[in-house]
């Protein structure tokens, strides 16, 4: 079983949740240090212990459901040239940690900050459905 910190389109009921969803054997709320970016159709996170709180969930799911996440992620593996980097972080408030899919500041830097720290916020206060 593995460990990941998702936060926007990989949420329960929200869009990409369908390629995963039969793997998921748990889901608790959660949340990381760092700062979330609005990309358009997606968010990007970048990892920063200093940064404000990104709000999102860990789910628990099978090693075979890993693959899946790296190639919608399109991550390859370290070193290649990948859009996100597979990156081990800890939840910002309890003892859990586990994988997470991250941009890197360059490549998140020129989008717009979301303050909230929330995808979900974010697409209800653009008046976007969830389901």
């Amino acid at each position: 079983m593995q460990i990941v910190f998702v936060y926007g389109t990989l949420l329960q009921k929200l869009n990409n949740y369908h390629y995963i969803e039969n793997s998921v054997y748990k889901t608790e709320q959660g949340r990381v240090k760092g700062y979330l970016y609005n990309t358009g159709p997606y968010p990007a996170v970048v990892v920063d212990d200093n940064g404000m709180i990104v709000v999102g969930e860990w789910i628990h799911i099978d090693e075979g459901a890993m693959s899946v996440l790296d190639w919608l992620e399109q991550y390859e593996q370290p070193g290649q040239v990948n859009e996100y980097e597979r990156v081990w972080v800890k939840d910002a408030e309890k003892e859990r940690e586990g994988w997470i899919y991250t941009y890197s500041l360059s490549q998140a830097g020129c989008y717009p900050l979301i303050p909230s720290g929330s995808w979900r916020e974010h697409l209800l206060s653009c008046g976007k459905r969830q389901d």
